[in-house]
């Protein structure tokens, strides 16, 4: 009988511990909560000089752009819902003809559902399933995040918590660039 109960005990705790490092691996690819203030932060693992091979439809058009932005985001993610909540709301003129999405899922079903939600079908889209596209083309594995690209060739790379202060930041660096 004591066997019995310090087996399960083992198994309780080797179930534990895999319920922790599942966590881990979940907080060390979804950034922070926004803290309120909008900041925009520079990322920190990416690849600079990145370019894709391969351009999936939905977003090929982004690729030869002067300079475009990809804005990386995940059904799970609390922030990334905020984001697209907010970027719902913004007329298709603001965001211009540079912006893209990709939604980092793990399933086509629940990207699909993402878009749908908050309706950013109008937005030049890809939903990458388990984030292969963007993880080996830049190095991306962090969402809310924002790639900027210059005629396809990744330049800069941050985390962010609202649109409008991304987009101010985008802008500064597109002046400077000009």
């Amino acid at each position: 009988m004591m066997i019995a109960v310090g087996f399960v005990l083992l198994l309780l705790a080797a179930a534990v511990v895999v319920l922790f490092a599942m966590m881990g691996e979940l907080a060390s690819r979804v950034a922070d909560p926004d803290d309120g203030t909008g900041r925009v932060t520079p990322l920190a693992e990416f690849t600079r000089g990145a370019s894709s091979a391969y351009w999936p439809a939905g977003l090929s058009g982004l690729a030869d752009q002067s300079w475009a932005a990809l804005l990386v985001l995940s059904p799970i993610c609390a922030t990334c819902n905020k984001v697209a909540a907010e970027l719902a709301e913004y007329p298709r003129e603001r965001l211009g003809e540079s912006l893209g999405i990709v939604v980092s899922c793990g399933s086509r079903d629940a990207g699909d559902e993402f878009i749908d939600r908050y309706s950013l079908g109008h937005l030049p889209h890809l939903v990458d399933e388990g984030g292969a596209w963007v993880t080996r083309s830049f190095g991306v594995k962090m969402s809310p995040s924002a790639l900027v690209l210059e005629e396809g060739v990744l330049t800069e790379a941050y985390t962010f918590g609202k649109v409008e202060a991304l987009l101010g930041q985008i802008m500064k660096v597109k002046e400077e660039v000009s």
